[in-house]
């Protein structure tokens, strides 16, 4: 859980809040006042500010693992509701009260390991219904002639799906990999607490300010909740996703002024260069600007 600064990390930024519009339509399974939120806040707190902004979550608890970053965590901490807990995800997630239905984010900056591992079947077996789990891993896929050898090192060779090898782990194919690695351990662990529960997948986002990134999340669901799930109408978003088809999101850094002009010109369909940008990285600016604050 190492401290990033994600001020000036425009995809990081379109990740989190396309995440809170999911969570909005939570809405539907209950009220969100009557949810919780568990994650990594360091001292930036930027995902608690914003989940008690918009959506009004008042009891948030903060894990972090450096001790020598405790009393800048606490003096940083913007809301009393946040609650510093002080050790790792493996030790303190197990304490915790799972009695009610909450929202965990494990926004983890490194790749998969045996203990993110650990981490994401001990909360999948302990939510309620109607819960979120979202996972945030790197996803960078290191050096060719390495990457397998690496990811069985990190995960286990008997994790390993066959036929993976360096060339399908270069570019997003660890994410892929990432993917199918996690997804198979959540349907496992659910299936394991044998009460009918299961996960919905409704996020696969893949993004890059610098570090390849990949976002997971999804909802605990059950049969008395199924129907009430589908009324939220997740599919109605169009950064949904319920398969192993990514959403990628790779926002070019633009100027104040170059966001001005191509302000006038969206929403629209069709773009040429513009400013001596190509009109691959317009088109990626006009999918998600809407995502971003506005300009003067």
């Amino acid at each position: 859980m190492g401290v990033v600064d994600y001020a000036d990390r425009q995809s990081k930024h379109i990740s989190r809040r396309i995440f809170v519009e999911v969570l909005r339509r939570l809405q539907m399974i209950d009220k969100m006042s009557n949810y919780s939120y568990i994650g990594f806040g360091a001292y930036q707190f930027l995902d608690f500010d914003l989940v008690h902004r918009s959506l009004g979550i008042e009891r948030m608890i903060s894990i972090e693992s450096d001790d020598g970053l405790i009393d800048r965590c606490r003096f940083n901490a913007p809301y009393r509701g946040i609650n510093i807990l002080e050790g790792t995800a493996t030790t303190i997630l197990p304490t915790l009260d799972w009695s009610k239905k909450c929202i965990v984010w494990l926004d983890y900056t490194q790749r998969l390991r045996t203990d993110e591992m650990a981490d994401i079947q001990n909360v999948a077996l302990r939510m309620k219904p109607g819960s979120v789990l979202a996972i945030t891993l790197n996803c960078s896929p290191g050096a060719d002639g390495a990457r397998r050898s690496e990811l069985e090192a990190a995960v286990g060779a008997e994790h390993v799906p066959i036929g993976i090898s360096d060339a399908k782990l270069g570019d997003w194919g660890l994410a892929k990999t990432q993917r199918e690695l996690t997804t198979a351990l959540l349907h496992r662990a659910f299936a394991d607490r044998g009460d009918g529960t299961g996960w919905q997948q409704l996020l696969n986002i893949q993004y890059r300010d610098g570090a390849r990134m990949q976002m997971l999340a999804g909802v605990v669901d059950d049969p008395p909740l199924h129907s009430v799930i589908q009324a939220c109408r997740f599919e109605d978003m169009p950064e949904v996703s319920f398969d192993a088809e990514a959403v990628v999101i790779e926002v070019p850094s633009l100027t104040v002024r170059e966001r001005q002009a191509l302000g006038k010109k969206l929403p629209g369909r069709s773009f040429k260069d513009f400013a001596g940008l190509p009109a691959s990285a317009i088109e990626s600016y006009a999918r998600y600007y809407r995502w971003l604050d506005p300009v003067g």
